[in-house]
Protein backbone atom coordinates (compact mmCIF):
# COMPACT_ATOMS: atom_id res chain seq x y z
CA UNK A 1 0.00 0.00 0.00
CA UNK A 2 1.55 3.44 -1.14
CA UNK A 3 0.60 7.20 -0.37
CA UNK A 4 -1.00 8.41 -3.20
CA UNK A 5 -0.86 12.44 -4.33
CA UNK A 6 -3.76 14.50 -5.60
CA UNK A 7 -3.08 15.07 -8.95
CA UNK A 8 -4.41 18.67 -9.69
CA UNK A 9 -5.09 18.21 -13.53
CA UNK A 10 -8.41 17.51 -14.68
CA UNK A 11 -9.38 14.21 -15.66
CA UNK A 12 -12.29 13.47 -17.73
CA UNK A 13 -14.17 10.48 -19.42
CA UNK A 14 -15.97 12.12 -22.30
CA UNK A 15 -18.01 9.55 -24.70
CA UNK A 16 -19.10 12.43 -26.46
CA UNK A 17 -22.62 11.77 -25.85
CA UNK A 18 -22.53 8.37 -27.01
CA UNK A 19 -22.06 4.47 -25.34
CA UNK A 20 -18.79 4.28 -23.32
CA UNK A 21 -16.18 1.80 -24.31
CA UNK A 22 -16.12 -0.62 -21.47
CA UNK A 23 -12.21 -0.97 -22.01
CA UNK A 24 -11.76 -4.71 -22.46
CA UNK A 25 -8.12 -4.81 -23.20
CA UNK A 26 -7.26 -8.04 -22.54
CA UNK A 27 -4.99 -6.98 -19.48
CA UNK A 28 -3.99 -9.34 -16.14
CA UNK A 29 -7.29 -9.74 -15.47
CA UNK A 30 -8.42 -9.01 -11.84
CA UNK A 31 -8.30 -11.67 -8.68
CA UNK A 32 -10.66 -12.82 -6.66
CA UNK A 33 -9.59 -12.03 -3.11
CA UNK A 34 -10.01 -15.31 -0.21
CA UNK A 35 -12.65 -14.44 1.98
CA UNK A 36 -11.75 -11.93 5.15
CA UNK A 37 -13.34 -10.36 8.03
CA UNK A 38 -12.96 -7.17 6.00
CA UNK A 39 -15.45 -8.59 2.71
CA UNK A 40 -17.42 -11.36 4.46
CA UNK A 41 -20.36 -12.41 5.35
CA UNK A 42 -22.10 -10.36 2.22
CA UNK A 43 -24.55 -8.02 3.17
CA UNK A 44 -27.00 -6.18 1.69
CA UNK A 45 -28.11 -2.62 1.89
CA UNK A 46 -31.56 -0.71 0.93
CA UNK A 47 -31.81 2.75 -0.31
CA UNK A 48 -35.51 1.92 -1.81
CA UNK A 49 -37.02 4.95 0.09
CA UNK A 50 -33.92 6.99 -0.91
CA UNK A 51 -32.60 6.50 -3.97
CA UNK A 52 -35.64 4.27 -4.61
CA UNK A 53 -38.15 7.20 -3.92
CA UNK A 54 -36.56 9.28 -7.18
CA UNK A 55 -37.79 6.67 -9.25
CA UNK A 56 -39.54 9.29 -12.25
CA UNK A 57 -42.89 7.01 -12.50
CA UNK A 58 -44.22 8.52 -9.07
CA UNK A 59 -44.19 11.98 -7.75
CA UNK A 60 -44.18 10.26 -4.32
CA UNK A 61 -43.61 7.17 -2.44
CA UNK A 62 -46.45 7.45 0.36
CA UNK A 63 -45.63 7.51 3.95
CA UNK A 64 -48.15 4.59 4.94
CA UNK A 65 -45.82 2.10 2.40
CA UNK A 66 -42.58 3.44 3.77
CA UNK A 67 -43.82 2.26 6.92
CA UNK A 68 -44.98 -1.18 5.78
CA UNK A 69 -41.98 -1.70 3.67
CA UNK A 70 -40.12 -1.26 6.20
CA UNK A 71 -42.20 -4.06 8.55
CA UNK A 72 -41.82 -6.43 5.47
CA UNK A 73 -37.92 -5.67 4.56
CA UNK A 74 -37.58 -6.84 8.30
CA UNK A 75 -39.42 -9.70 7.87
CA UNK A 76 -37.84 -10.70 4.93
CA UNK A 77 -34.82 -10.37 6.72
CA UNK A 78 -35.90 -12.67 9.47
CA UNK A 79 -33.18 -12.00 11.83
CA UNK A 80 -30.26 -12.94 9.85
CA UNK A 81 -28.92 -9.73 9.79
CA UNK A 82 -27.90 -9.80 6.44
CA UNK A 83 -29.80 -7.07 4.98
CA UNK A 84 -27.84 -4.74 7.20
CA UNK A 85 -29.28 -1.10 6.47
CA UNK A 86 -31.82 1.08 5.22
CA UNK A 87 -31.42 4.53 4.57
CA UNK A 88 -34.06 7.61 4.45
CA UNK A 89 -33.95 11.40 3.81
CA UNK A 90 -33.67 14.11 6.92
CA UNK A 91 -34.72 16.86 4.81
CA UNK A 92 -38.63 17.83 4.45
CA UNK A 93 -40.95 17.34 7.25
CA UNK A 94 -42.22 14.36 6.28
CA UNK A 95 -38.35 12.99 5.88
CA UNK A 96 -38.19 13.51 9.65
CA UNK A 97 -41.39 12.03 10.60
CA UNK A 98 -40.83 8.53 8.95
CA UNK A 99 -37.68 8.67 10.43
CA UNK A 100 -38.95 9.05 13.70
CA UNK A 101 -41.85 6.18 12.61
CA UNK A 102 -39.16 3.98 11.57
CA UNK A 103 -37.23 3.69 14.53
CA UNK A 104 -39.71 3.26 16.89
CA UNK A 105 -40.36 0.05 15.76
CA UNK A 106 -37.13 -0.70 17.35
CA UNK A 107 -36.07 -3.59 14.60
CA UNK A 108 -32.43 -4.53 14.85
CA UNK A 109 -32.39 -5.36 11.13
CA UNK A 110 -32.33 -3.68 9.35
CA UNK A 111 -30.29 -0.85 11.09
CA UNK A 112 -32.29 2.76 9.90
CA UNK A 113 -29.43 5.13 8.43
CA UNK A 114 -29.54 8.41 7.13
CA UNK A 115 -28.12 10.39 3.94
CA UNK A 116 -26.60 13.51 3.82
CA UNK A 117 -24.81 15.86 2.14
CA UNK A 118 -21.54 17.33 2.24
CA UNK A 119 -22.29 19.99 4.86
CA UNK A 120 -21.79 20.04 8.21
CA UNK A 121 -24.78 21.70 8.66
CA UNK A 122 -26.30 18.51 8.02
CA UNK A 123 -24.72 16.57 10.47
CA UNK A 124 -25.93 19.20 12.93
CA UNK A 125 -29.44 18.87 12.02
CA UNK A 126 -29.16 14.62 11.99
CA UNK A 127 -27.77 15.02 15.54
CA UNK A 128 -30.43 17.09 16.29
CA UNK A 129 -33.40 14.70 15.41
CA UNK A 130 -32.00 11.23 15.64
CA UNK A 131 -31.12 12.07 19.05
CA UNK A 132 -27.91 9.53 19.54
CA UNK A 133 -30.09 6.42 17.83
CA UNK A 134 -28.88 6.97 14.06
CA UNK A 135 -25.46 5.16 14.85
CA UNK A 136 -24.44 5.31 10.50
CA UNK A 137 -25.17 7.71 7.78
CA UNK A 138 -23.95 7.90 4.30
CA UNK A 139 -22.61 11.32 3.05
CA UNK A 140 -22.12 12.59 -0.09
CA UNK A 141 -18.70 12.93 -1.76
CA UNK A 142 -18.69 13.43 -5.49
CA UNK A 143 -15.59 12.12 -6.83
CA UNK A 144 -15.24 12.64 -10.48
CA UNK A 145 -13.62 15.25 -11.94
CA UNK A 146 -17.32 15.65 -14.18
CA UNK A 147 -18.63 16.52 -10.62
CA UNK A 148 -15.76 17.75 -8.53
CA UNK A 149 -15.19 20.43 -11.26
CA UNK A 150 -18.59 21.00 -13.74
CA UNK A 151 -21.21 20.35 -11.49
CA UNK A 152 -20.19 21.65 -7.51
CA UNK A 153 -17.89 24.52 -9.32
CA UNK A 154 -15.05 23.43 -7.07
CA UNK A 155 -11.88 25.35 -7.18
CA UNK A 156 -9.49 22.28 -6.98
CA UNK A 157 -9.27 18.61 -6.16
CA UNK A 158 -7.64 19.73 -2.72
CA UNK A 159 -10.67 22.15 -2.36
CA UNK A 160 -13.00 19.22 -2.54
CA UNK A 161 -11.09 16.85 -0.08
CA UNK A 162 -11.39 19.86 2.44
CA UNK A 163 -14.89 20.50 1.90
CA UNK A 164 -15.83 17.05 2.20
CA UNK A 165 -13.93 16.05 5.31
CA UNK A 166 -15.64 19.03 7.46
CA UNK A 167 -18.87 17.06 7.62
CA UNK A 168 -16.87 13.36 7.74
CA UNK A 169 -15.14 14.40 11.24
CA UNK A 170 -18.20 16.19 12.85
CA UNK A 171 -19.97 13.31 12.33
CA UNK A 172 -17.16 11.10 13.78
CA UNK A 173 -17.36 14.05 16.76
CA UNK A 174 -20.51 13.00 17.42
CA UNK A 175 -20.44 9.03 17.39
CA UNK A 176 -21.78 8.35 13.70
CA UNK A 177 -20.19 6.09 11.65
CA UNK A 178 -19.53 8.28 8.60
CA UNK A 179 -20.19 6.07 4.90
CA UNK A 180 -19.15 8.36 2.34
CA UNK A 181 -20.61 8.16 -0.68
CA UNK A 182 -18.08 8.31 -3.82
CA UNK A 183 -20.23 9.58 -6.41
CA UNK A 184 -19.18 8.44 -10.14
CA UNK A 185 -16.44 6.35 -9.22
CA UNK A 186 -16.55 4.64 -12.65
CA UNK A 187 -15.76 8.09 -14.32
CA UNK A 188 -13.59 9.01 -11.41
CA UNK A 189 -10.03 10.00 -11.61
CA UNK A 190 -8.60 7.05 -8.94
CA UNK A 191 -5.14 7.44 -8.14
CA UNK A 192 -5.19 11.30 -8.84
CA UNK A 193 -8.22 11.65 -6.56
CA UNK A 194 -10.33 8.88 -4.54
CA UNK A 195 -7.32 6.71 -3.48
CA UNK A 196 -5.49 9.97 -1.75
CA UNK A 197 -8.72 11.10 -0.31
CA UNK A 198 -9.98 8.27 1.27
CA UNK A 199 -6.69 7.31 2.42
CA UNK A 200 -6.94 10.98 4.18
CA UNK A 201 -10.57 9.96 5.40
CA UNK A 202 -9.03 7.01 7.29
CA UNK A 203 -5.83 8.82 8.40
CA UNK A 204 -8.16 11.09 10.05
CA UNK A 205 -11.08 8.88 11.17
CA UNK A 206 -8.93 5.93 12.83
CA UNK A 207 -10.09 3.56 9.78
CA UNK A 208 -13.58 3.93 11.24
CA UNK A 209 -15.11 5.48 8.02
CA UNK A 210 -16.05 3.31 5.25
CA UNK A 211 -16.85 3.52 1.70
CA UNK A 212 -19.33 3.55 -0.95
CA UNK A 213 -18.25 3.24 -4.69
CA UNK A 214 -21.02 4.63 -6.61
CA UNK A 215 -21.58 3.37 -10.36
CA UNK A 216 -23.86 6.47 -10.83
CA UNK A 217 -24.66 6.53 -14.46
CA UNK A 218 -24.43 2.81 -15.08
CA UNK A 219 -20.90 2.81 -16.97
CA UNK A 220 -19.73 -0.26 -14.67
CA UNK A 221 -18.93 -3.09 -16.72
CA UNK A 222 -18.77 -6.71 -15.00
CA UNK A 223 -15.56 -8.10 -16.90
CA UNK A 224 -12.41 -8.83 -14.54
CA UNK A 225 -10.39 -7.76 -17.84
CA UNK A 226 -12.23 -4.59 -18.04
CA UNK A 227 -9.57 -1.81 -16.81
CA UNK A 228 -10.75 0.46 -14.15
CA UNK A 229 -12.51 2.84 -13.30
CA UNK A 230 -15.41 1.13 -15.51
CA UNK A 231 -13.82 -2.50 -15.05
CA UNK A 232 -15.92 -3.38 -11.59
CA UNK A 233 -13.74 -5.78 -11.03
CA UNK A 234 -10.35 -4.21 -10.85
CA UNK A 235 -11.84 -1.06 -9.52
CA UNK A 236 -13.05 -2.53 -6.61
CA UNK A 237 -9.37 -4.72 -6.16
CA UNK A 238 -7.82 -1.79 -6.90
CA UNK A 239 -9.13 0.01 -4.15
CA UNK A 240 -9.66 -2.56 -1.35
CA UNK A 241 -5.72 -2.81 -1.83
CA UNK A 242 -4.66 0.51 -1.55
CA UNK A 243 -6.26 1.57 1.37
CA UNK A 244 -8.00 -1.63 3.01
CA UNK A 245 -11.46 0.21 3.32
CA UNK A 246 -14.37 -1.52 3.79
CA UNK A 247 -16.12 -1.29 0.72
CA UNK A 248 -20.03 -1.09 -0.42
CA UNK A 249 -20.96 -1.08 -4.37
CA UNK A 250 -24.02 1.68 -5.46
CA UNK A 251 -24.99 0.35 -9.40
CA UNK A 252 -27.53 1.67 -11.22
CA UNK A 253 -29.42 -0.14 -14.64
CA UNK A 254 -28.58 2.10 -17.31
CA UNK A 255 -27.21 -0.88 -19.65
CA UNK A 256 -29.03 -3.68 -17.69
CA UNK A 257 -25.64 -4.84 -16.02
CA UNK A 258 -26.42 -3.36 -12.43
CA UNK A 259 -26.79 -6.53 -10.61
CA UNK A 260 -24.02 -8.06 -12.71
CA UNK A 261 -21.91 -5.45 -11.42
CA UNK A 262 -23.21 -5.85 -7.69
CA UNK A 263 -22.39 -9.93 -7.70
CA UNK A 264 -18.78 -8.69 -9.23
CA UNK A 265 -18.29 -6.18 -6.67
CA UNK A 266 -19.38 -8.72 -3.82
CA UNK A 267 -16.76 -11.07 -5.24
CA UNK A 268 -13.24 -8.85 -5.84
CA UNK A 269 -14.10 -7.28 -1.90
CA UNK A 270 -16.87 -4.81 -1.48
CA UNK A 271 -18.20 -6.43 1.89
CA UNK A 272 -21.96 -5.12 0.99
CA UNK A 273 -24.09 -4.37 -2.17
CA UNK A 274 -26.73 -0.89 -2.02
CA UNK A 275 -30.12 -1.88 -3.57
CA UNK A 276 -33.55 -1.12 -4.33
CA UNK A 277 -36.35 -3.12 -4.38
CA UNK A 278 -37.66 -3.71 -7.84
CA UNK A 279 -34.84 -2.17 -8.80
CA UNK A 280 -36.43 1.55 -8.41
CA UNK A 281 -34.41 4.62 -8.67
CA UNK A 282 -33.26 7.56 -11.37
CA UNK A 283 -33.29 6.40 -15.04
CA UNK A 284 -33.36 2.47 -15.22
CA UNK A 285 -33.26 2.53 -11.62
CA UNK A 286 -30.45 1.02 -9.19
CA UNK A 287 -29.47 -2.82 -8.51
CA UNK A 288 -32.59 -4.88 -7.60
CA UNK A 289 -32.99 -5.92 -4.09
CA UNK A 290 -34.38 -9.19 -4.66
CA UNK A 291 -32.27 -10.64 -7.34
CA UNK A 292 -29.16 -9.35 -4.77
CA UNK A 293 -31.16 -11.75 -2.34
CA UNK A 294 -31.83 -14.57 -4.76
CA UNK A 295 -27.94 -14.00 -5.74
CA UNK A 296 -26.74 -14.08 -1.38
CA UNK A 297 -28.58 -17.23 -1.43
CA UNK A 298 -26.94 -19.13 -4.60
CA UNK A 299 -23.25 -17.88 -3.80
CA UNK A 300 -23.23 -18.10 -0.25
CA UNK A 301 -26.03 -20.10 1.13
CA UNK A 302 -29.48 -19.27 2.49
CA UNK A 303 -28.48 -17.61 6.01
CA UNK A 304 -32.20 -17.83 6.85
CA UNK A 305 -34.42 -15.64 4.78
CA UNK A 306 -38.25 -15.67 4.55
CA UNK A 307 -38.79 -15.71 0.96
CA UNK A 308 -42.18 -15.79 1.06
CA UNK A 309 -42.18 -12.52 2.03
CA UNK A 310 -40.90 -11.62 -1.66
CA UNK A 311 -44.35 -11.99 -2.94
CA UNK A 312 -46.04 -9.51 -0.44
CA UNK A 313 -43.61 -6.80 -1.12
CA UNK A 314 -44.50 -7.25 -4.83
CA UNK A 315 -47.91 -6.89 -3.99
CA UNK A 316 -47.64 -3.89 -1.70
CA UNK A 317 -45.27 -2.11 -4.16
CA UNK A 318 -47.82 -2.93 -6.83
CA UNK A 319 -50.80 -1.41 -5.03
CA UNK A 320 -48.98 1.95 -3.26
CA UNK A 321 -45.88 2.71 -4.95
CA UNK A 322 -45.74 1.46 -9.27
CA UNK A 323 -46.70 -1.61 -11.13
CA UNK A 324 -44.19 -4.04 -10.56
CA UNK A 325 -42.95 -5.14 -14.05
CA UNK A 326 -45.36 -8.62 -14.77
CA UNK A 327 -41.54 -10.19 -16.24
CA UNK A 328 -38.93 -9.22 -13.35
CA UNK A 329 -36.94 -11.75 -11.94
CA UNK A 330 -37.99 -13.10 -8.73
CA UNK A 331 -40.87 -11.00 -8.45
CA UNK A 332 -42.94 -10.66 -11.36
CA UNK A 333 -46.54 -12.36 -11.87
CA UNK A 334 -45.69 -14.15 -15.03
CA UNK A 335 -42.29 -15.00 -14.45
CA UNK A 336 -43.56 -18.71 -14.32
CA UNK A 337 -45.95 -18.35 -16.93
CA UNK A 338 -45.09 -20.72 -20.32
CA UNK A 339 -47.15 -20.28 -23.70
CA UNK A 340 -44.75 -22.27 -25.93
CA UNK A 341 -45.81 -26.10 -26.40
CA UNK A 342 -42.42 -27.32 -26.00
CA UNK A 343 -42.24 -25.64 -22.55
CA UNK A 344 -45.90 -26.75 -21.51
CA UNK A 345 -45.02 -30.32 -22.26
CA UNK A 346 -41.97 -29.94 -19.96
CA UNK A 347 -44.02 -27.98 -16.73
CA UNK A 348 -46.34 -31.07 -17.12
CA UNK A 349 -44.02 -33.64 -16.64
CA UNK A 350 -42.58 -32.11 -13.59
CA UNK A 351 -44.63 -34.40 -10.80
CA UNK A 352 -43.26 -37.68 -11.94
CA UNK A 353 -39.67 -36.21 -13.51
CA UNK A 354 -37.09 -37.88 -11.41
CA UNK A 355 -34.35 -34.95 -12.05
CA UNK A 356 -36.43 -32.34 -10.82
CA UNK A 357 -38.15 -29.51 -12.43
CA UNK A 358 -37.30 -29.04 -16.25
CA UNK A 359 -38.18 -25.49 -17.58
CA UNK A 360 -39.21 -23.94 -13.99
CA UNK A 361 -35.66 -22.45 -12.63
CA UNK A 362 -37.07 -22.82 -9.14
CA UNK A 363 -40.62 -23.66 -7.57
CA UNK A 364 -42.88 -20.45 -7.43
CA UNK A 365 -43.15 -21.24 -3.67
CA UNK A 366 -39.64 -20.72 -2.76
CA UNK A 367 -40.60 -16.85 -2.81
CA UNK A 368 -44.32 -16.79 -1.81
CA UNK A 369 -46.03 -17.71 -5.54
CA UNK A 370 -48.56 -20.41 -4.36
CA UNK A 371 -50.86 -20.39 -7.06
CA UNK A 372 -49.29 -19.38 -9.99
CA UNK A 373 -50.77 -19.18 -13.65
CA UNK A 374 -48.51 -21.92 -15.30
CA UNK A 375 -50.22 -21.91 -19.04
CA UNK A 376 -51.69 -19.88 -21.24
CA UNK A 377 -52.86 -20.74 -24.44
CA UNK A 378 -51.85 -18.39 -27.87
CA UNK A 379 -49.77 -18.86 -31.01
CA UNK A 380 -47.51 -21.50 -30.40
CA UNK A 381 -49.28 -23.44 -27.78
CA UNK A 382 -49.25 -26.92 -27.83
CA UNK A 383 -52.17 -29.96 -26.34
CA UNK A 384 -50.40 -30.73 -23.53
CA UNK A 385 -50.87 -26.98 -22.29
CA UNK A 386 -54.65 -27.51 -23.57
CA UNK A 387 -55.36 -30.59 -21.63
CA UNK A 388 -53.78 -28.69 -18.20
CA UNK A 389 -55.72 -25.35 -18.83
CA UNK A 390 -59.04 -27.35 -19.19
CA UNK A 391 -58.76 -29.61 -16.72
CA UNK A 392 -57.44 -26.78 -14.24
CA UNK A 393 -60.98 -24.83 -15.14
CA UNK A 394 -62.99 -28.01 -14.56
CA UNK A 395 -61.44 -28.34 -11.05
CA UNK A 396 -61.90 -24.83 -10.47
CA UNK A 397 -66.01 -25.16 -11.21
CA UNK A 398 -65.85 -28.21 -8.45
CA UNK A 399 -65.96 -30.95 -11.28
CA UNK A 400 -63.01 -33.85 -12.18
CA UNK A 401 -60.67 -33.27 -14.85
CA UNK A 402 -61.65 -35.67 -17.98
CA UNK A 403 -59.40 -34.01 -20.56
CA UNK A 404 -56.31 -36.25 -22.03
CA UNK A 405 -54.13 -36.19 -25.11
CA UNK A 406 -56.26 -38.74 -26.98
CA UNK A 407 -59.57 -36.80 -26.55
CA UNK A 408 -61.21 -36.08 -29.44
CA UNK A 409 -62.70 -32.87 -28.23
CA UNK A 410 -59.17 -31.87 -27.12
CA UNK A 411 -57.86 -32.00 -30.90
CA UNK A 412 -60.95 -30.38 -32.29
CA UNK A 413 -60.69 -27.35 -29.41
CA UNK A 414 -56.92 -27.54 -30.74
CA UNK A 415 -57.82 -26.82 -34.05
CA UNK A 416 -60.47 -24.67 -33.72
CA UNK A 417 -57.90 -22.46 -31.70
CA UNK A 418 -55.16 -22.09 -34.43
CA UNK A 419 -57.69 -21.73 -37.43
CA UNK A 420 -58.44 -18.49 -35.43
CA UNK A 421 -54.71 -17.59 -34.86
CA UNK A 422 -54.19 -18.41 -38.66
CA UNK A 423 -57.27 -16.03 -39.54
CA UNK A 424 -59.33 -16.31 -42.59
CA UNK A 425 -57.63 -16.40 -46.01
CA UNK A 426 -58.75 -13.77 -48.27
CA UNK A 427 -58.22 -14.98 -52.34
CA UNK A 428 -58.24 -11.44 -53.46
CA UNK A 429 -55.43 -9.86 -50.78
CA UNK A 430 -54.06 -13.85 -51.20
CA UNK A 431 -53.35 -13.72 -47.38
CA UNK A 432 -54.48 -14.59 -43.88
CA UNK A 433 -56.39 -11.71 -42.58
CA UNK A 434 -58.03 -10.80 -39.15
CA UNK A 435 -56.39 -13.66 -37.35
CA UNK A 436 -56.84 -13.37 -33.50
CA UNK A 437 -54.13 -11.54 -31.40
CA UNK A 438 -55.26 -12.36 -27.95
CA UNK A 439 -55.02 -15.50 -25.49
CA UNK A 440 -57.86 -17.84 -24.56
CA UNK A 441 -58.88 -17.39 -21.68
CA UNK A 442 -59.71 -20.55 -19.56
CA UNK A 443 -63.53 -20.27 -19.38
CA UNK A 444 -63.83 -19.73 -23.42
CA UNK A 445 -61.86 -22.92 -23.79
CA UNK A 446 -63.92 -25.03 -21.35
CA UNK A 447 -67.15 -23.28 -23.13
CA UNK A 448 -65.35 -24.37 -26.53
CA UNK A 449 -64.83 -28.05 -25.60
CA UNK A 450 -68.33 -27.80 -24.32
CA UNK A 451 -70.11 -27.11 -27.65
CA UNK A 452 -67.72 -29.42 -29.42
CA UNK A 453 -69.10 -32.48 -26.45
CA UNK A 454 -72.62 -31.42 -27.48
CA UNK A 455 -72.54 -31.47 -31.12
CA UNK A 456 -70.71 -34.63 -31.12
Amino acid sequence: MQDWKINSERVYFDAQGGFPPAGVDHQQPASIPPLSDADHPKLITDTTLRDGAQDPRFALFPHSAKLRYFDLLHKLDNGTGRIENLEVFIYQKRDRWILEKLLERGHEFPRVTTWTRATPKDIKLLVEISQGQVKETGMLASSSDHHIFDRLKHPSKEAAVEQYLAPILAAVENGIRPRVHLEDTTKADLRGWVIPFMQRVLQETGGWACFRICDTVGWGFPDPHAGPPTGIPQLVSLLQQETGAELEFHGHNDFGLATANSIAAWMYGCKRVNAAFAGLGERTGNTPLEQMVAALVRLYGDPGFDLDVLAEMADLMGKEVCPVYSKSPVLGGDIFTTQAGLHQTGVQRHDEAPGGLIYLPYSPSVVGREEVELYRIGGVTGMEGLVAVLNQELKTRGENPRYTLVSRTVKRVYDMIHDQYDGAWDETERAYVGPRVSFFEPGELLEMAIRVEEKA
